[in-house]
């Protein structure tokens, strides 16, 4: 009795579904929200910031060299005084403690300085690095969500085409029925229809796919849904502003020029710090010294403030050496910071040049698929009537599932390419942009 109990409440939940509103089930993933979820959840992106608290403790290291050093230490001793000289008597133990605190201050430090200013230059670049780094983060899963959605796109053409192969299987054997048509068209509709069922298993699995690589992306659970981002796609169908115009943008805006920027200025001052090894360095050495105990008749301190002068006239060519090789690493920055705007140049470029092209392909796509439809609501009318053949309906369903293929693929291209020109010039995926 329970379990008709129990088969009945779930008859009945499985009846009521299709009516509860929508706000009950879950709501499909919007790309906004996957981009916060990727920058709050994947692990990219606090490793991100990790690498700016590794910097900013380079800086604070590099403080040292300016700051004072203070030391404490000390000992004690317990021992026993000399044995006793009459008999029956027992020796005194005694003992002492030691104590010494010392304070080292740096006063001339010439090498400290491109030190630290290298380590102010390397937090700089790092923290252009962090930043560029979580925004690629952010491009990944922007990507990752319209690839998802070019997949859902292409399931969706092929779920139509089986319905379209459902709906003639059902009209050739009606025909055949009634004598109007030879079995043959029933069995072209039923390899049609097979086709079709392939076609929908294979791009399910293809869609569960590209779900899954998503939720990697985002760092959560797998959606169930995903929202159509209508105002990128609109925004991604406007012509692009001038490529000499955008160049300009991307070199002012992309952090990771900025960050090869201050890591240049960071190899030039440690190229610095050799030579300055030539002057001497003066320190200020303070010492206080504690000792009580027997042995000092009580306690006892002793204080001495120190002038200490260090000065290596010879290094063994240490310091030319490294001066030698920090010139070149200099160099080498420099040149990657050049080469980086060269490409960051070429990359606008392409970009421009590949979403204007995957635009014009999305127009002429977009007319082949209406074009694709209309042929077979015709051919579907003339099988009806006799005056066309069960190839050419078939033939007619074929192109329209690949004409709405290749739209749905060229729309989400021209996404793709939009988020590609996006990135190169420095923005982030939604910037400036509603829902």
């Amino acid at each position: 009795m329970d379990r008709v109990k129990r088969t009945l409440s779930t008859l009945a939940v499985a009846m009521l579904a299709p009516s509860l509103p929508a706000s009950a089930a879950q709501a499909p993933l919007r790309l906004d929200e996957a981009v916060r979820l990727a920058l709050a959840g994947n692990e990219r992106a606090r490793i991100a910031e990790l690498d700016v608290v590794v910097s900013r403790a380079g800086v604070q290291r590099a403080l040292a060299g300016f700051l004072p050093v203070v030391s404490a230490g000390g000992s004690g001793t317990q021992h026993a005084e000399a044995p006793p000289t009459r008999a029956g008597a027992q020796p005194t133990p005694s003992g002492s403690a030691v104590g010494l605190v010392q304070l080292t201050q740096p006063l001339v430090n010439l090498p400290a300085w491109p030190l630290y200013r290298q380590a102010k230059q390397l937090l700089e670049a790092q923290s252009y690095q962090s930043t560029d780094d979580k925004r690629t983060l952010a491009f990944d899963a922007s990507r990752s969500f319209i690839a998802a959605l070019g997949s859902d796109a292409t399931l969706r053409a092929a779920e139509t085409r089986l319905g379209s192969a459902k709906a003639n299987l059902a009209d050739a054997q009606a025909r055949v029925s009634a004598g109007l048509a030879s079995s043959n068209d029933v069995t072209r509709a039923n390899v049609d229809l097979a086709g079709a069922a392939r076609e929908v298993e294979a791009d399910r699995g293809i869609v569960d796919n590209a779900y899954v690589l998503l939720g990697f992306v985002l760092a959560a659970p797998t959606p169930s849904a995903l929202e159509r981002p209508e105002a990128l796609l609109r925004a991604a169908r406007q012509a692009p502003a001038p490529v000499d115009a955008l160049v300009k943008t991307a070199i002012a805006n992309r952090p990771d020029l900025a960050a090869s920027h201050h890591a240049a200025l960071a190899a030039h001052d440690f190229a610095v710090e050799p030579l300055l090894r030539l002057a001497p360095t003066l320190g200020l050495t303070g010492q206080l010294n504690l000792s009580t105990g027997e042995t000092f008749s009580g306690t006892w301190h002793d204080e001495s403030l120190a002038l200490v002068l260090s000065w290596t006239l010879f290094d063994a060519g240490v310091r030319y050496a490294d001066r030698n090789a920090r010139v070149a690493q200099a160099e080498i920055a420099d040149l990657n910071a050049s080469l980086l705007a060269r490409d960051v140049a070429a990359e606008v470029r392409g970009a421009v040049a590949l979403l204007v092209s995957t635009q014009a392909a999305l127009a002429q796509a977009e007319a082949a698929v209406q074009a694709a439809r209309v042929n077979v609501d015709e051919t579907a009318i003339l099988y009806r009537q006799g005056l066309a053949k069960a190839i050419e309906l078939v033939d007619a369903n074929d192109s329209r599932f690949a004409a709405e293929v290749s739209f749905s693929q060229a729309e989400y291209a021209m996404a793709q390419a939009y988020l590609n020109l996006r990135q190169a010039i420095g923005e982030n995926p939604l910037d400036g942009e509603s829902r």
